[in-house]
């Protein structure tokens, strides 16, 4: 199955220096992206629920994902993916002028299946499972490795200097914003997106 993109190839290096209107966008979204919530996790039940709870009450843990192309820099990259209004994000309709979504990958390496450990009841009231970190391939398991770039979207106001509103960004793992903007090879892709720039994750 063809796991849809949300965000484009992009060179790890970018070739012209970031828009500086827009730079402070795509970092400030590489600065605060992990205080929102992947966009495939689903949250605990609070222990006080006034009933036994049911498997379906329980979080759901995010899937790391595969991209799907087939060449370029996000060719066989892990990825999970971050959206500061989550819902909004869902709906792919009506999303706010500061929405942003962050693509956060990292390189891979060949996944070995380890024993489970035994699950305590009392662990499943607080908090959120731990992210799945393997996912499999036509090649094998693999594994995230070592983080790479970032790769930013955000909604701002529909302008010439814009792509629709959009503007697209790459953060460096330094914390490095090498590209903002309307950036070429992300418009080109986008432009075939079916949400309004947006491709969205596959249904479970």
């Amino acid at each position: 199955m063809r796991i849809a993109l949300v965000l484009v190839a992009l060179t790890s290096v970018a070739s012209a220096e970031p828009d500086p209107q827009f730079a402070k966008i795509i970092k400030q979204a590489a600065t605060n992206y992990q205080k929102w919530t992947r966009v495939d996790e689903r949250p605990n039940i609070a222990p006080e629920l006034c009933r036994a709870p049911l498997p379906e009450d329980y979080g759901k843990a995010a899937q790391v994902r595969l991209s799907a192309a087939e060449d370029g820099p996000h060719r066989q990259k892990l990825f999970y993916l971050w959206a500061s209004d989550k819902w909004a994000y869902l709906k792919m309709h009506a999303l706010p002028a500061d929405f942003a979504i962050v693509k956060q990958s990292f390189t891979t390496k060949r996944h070995v299946e380890a024993k489970a450990a035994p699950v305590k009841l009392d662990a499943l009231s607080f908090g959120n499972p731990g992210p799945i970190t393997w996912t499999k391939t036509p090649h094998g398991a693999l594994e995230i490795d070592q983080p790479k770039e970032l790769f930013i979207m955000a909604k701002t106001v529909d302008s010439d200097a814009t792509d629709h509103g959009w503007i697209y960004g790459t953060v460096a793992t330094d914390g490095t914003v090498t590209s903002a903007g309307k950036v070429e090879t992300c418009m080109h892709c986008h432009v075939d997106a079916p949400h309004g720039r947006l491709f969205g994750l596959p249904k479970d």
